[in-house]
């Protein structure tokens, strides 16, 4: 059984340069500023009284996850067409996990060999898989692509810009949108200034980000046992005691200068938040069943938030963690099926930790990447590519069934409908229609959906894959 986690305590010198809850440096304010500043000030528009508690949580693979190796054709054409453009990174039918799909239409799919925890969410009915999914700002062809007779996105196999335009669902430099994250758009647009919450409806558990910028909301970011705190006074000591009440008495302290009275007031709140936040945590359980890697480990931080939302006061939470390791353009088979493996275990291990806390069915949990990558081999991993293959988690998920569009696995004869060279499939479902199926089930209204997801004017606003 992993050892609890205890919030980490903090000397006088490490808390004065400590990046969240400092109160006196101005790294540290600044700091405080950006991830407490939405504190006490969010409210749930439309939401009864009585509304349930539910959460989002993203799960950003860096670098451009091989998804064509997470969802594989095993009927015996596809695969061998499959094995035929993949070469040295084509995995046997005897590595592929058979799947119990409810609308498989003759598909045959299966989960790479190392997703057994995500294998058995699915035919539990709790897990889906949407297919080809990726960055577009409408429906667009292959002719579209190569003739340039519809928007196409910025950038396409770029690091940088995809993680953006997937974390934004901005597809171009349009500064109105790229410069904010649908989560943070999400968590404003649900906000009335009526009921509070007691902390940011926005939590990273992998530092900054693009998904949860907002215009006024940043998220909060704690460590991985809660967050740190100010150690001096605790000790006992008479002189830290003296020195503590001193301190917390300039905070108090009422100031004619703006700026020096906003600087006590959001340093007194980032201690006493941040007291109240561990006091909440540390009631929570070890969840042992997530495994101790480092998605696992922020994903057992998300599951204590989640377990202690109740006496934070929250209704609504959107969360982010992440792990990097997916541009596996160099001997991918073996790295790959290990990253597969942990985020296969992690996600599996979260769900139970959830069900444990019975809050399965009020979160929901999804991955996204930066993009696909080429069906085709470069000779020993594959590159950049566009349309992939993500999972979708939860108790409210319409799970054990594969969403969108899975291409061809064709790519040799050159007849390929979605393939704009060495199978870099142009998505059928976009990421606008991935988020905003799931922010729906959030509690976006459709009058508010625009505002969030600027392209969804141009599709279905839902796929269908959670349930009302």
């Amino acid at each position: 059984m992993n050892k609890p986690e205890t919030p980490a305590l903090l000397t006088r010198r490490n808390f004065l340069g400590s990046n969240a809850c400092s109160a006196m440096s101005t790294a540290g304010l600044l700091n405080t500023i950006l991830t407490l500043r939405s504190i006490n000030a969010q409210t749930i528009d439309g939401l009864a009284p009585d509304a349930p508690y539910k959460a989002i949580v993203c799960v950003f693979l860096y670098g451009g996850n091989d998804s064509n190796n997470l969802l594989l054709p095993r009927e015996s054409s596809a695969h061998s067409k499959y094995l035929a453009n993949r070469t040295v990174i084509g995995i046997p039918l005897t590595g592929i996990l058979p799947l119990n799909s409810l609308n498989d239409d003759g598909l045959q799919l299966g989960l790479h060999g190392s997703m057994t925890g995500c294998r058995d969410l699915y035919n539990e009915g709790k897990l889906a898989l949407l297919a080809n999914v990726g960055t577009l700002i409408a429906p667009a062809t292959l002719a579209d692509y190569r003739n340039g007779t519809a928007a196409i996105p910025d950038n396409l196999f770029s690091h940088s810009d995809q993680q953006m335009a997937w974390q934004t669902s901005a597809s171009t430099m349009n500064a109105a949108y790229n410069q904010t994250g649908w989560g943070g758009r999400l968590a404003e647009a649900i906000m009335a200034g009526q009921e509070r919450q007691s902390i940011s409806m926005l939590i990273s558990l992998s530092g900054t980000n693009f998904f949860q910028v907002g215009k006024t909301m940043l998220p909060f970011r704690p460590g991985p046992g809660g967050t740190p705190t100010y150690k001096l006074g605790q000790s006992g000591r008479t002189q830290d005691v003296t020195r503590y009440s001193a301190f917390r008495n300039v905070l108090d302290a009422e100031y004619a200068n703006l700026m020096e009275d906003a600087f006590a007031d959001l340093s007194n709140k980032s201690i006493v938040e941040a007291d109240t936040i561990n006091a909440a945590l540390q009631g929570t359980g070890t969840f042992s069943m997530i495994p101790n890697t480092d998605l696992g480990n922020q994903l057992r931080t998300v599951a204590k938030f989640i377990q202690a939302s109740g006496p934070l006061g929250m209704r609504r939470q959107i969360f982010f963690v992440s792990m990097g390791g997916y541009d596996t353009h160099g001997d991918q088979i073996a790295p790959h099926a290990q990253l597969l493996g942990t985020v296969s275990g992690a996600l599996k291990g979260f769900q139970d930790a959830l069900t444990s806390i019975n809050q399965g069915d009020a979160v929901t949990t999804f991955t996204a990447s930066d993009f696909n990558r080429t069906y085709d081999s470069n000779g020993r991993g594959s590159d950049h590519g566009w349309g992939g293959h993500h999972v979708v988690m939860g108790g409210a998920v319409n799970g054990q069934r594969i969403y969108g569009s899975y291409p061809d696995p064709d790519i040799l004869t050159g007849n390929n409908p979605l393939d704009t060279g060495r199978g870099r499939w142009v998505p059928t479902t976009s990421v606008d229609q991935y988020s905003a199926t799931m922010a729906k089930w959030f509690g976006l209204s459709d009058s508010r959906m625009k505002d969030v997801f600027p392209n969804i004017v141009n599709f279905d606003a839902n796929l269908g894959f959670m349930k009302a």
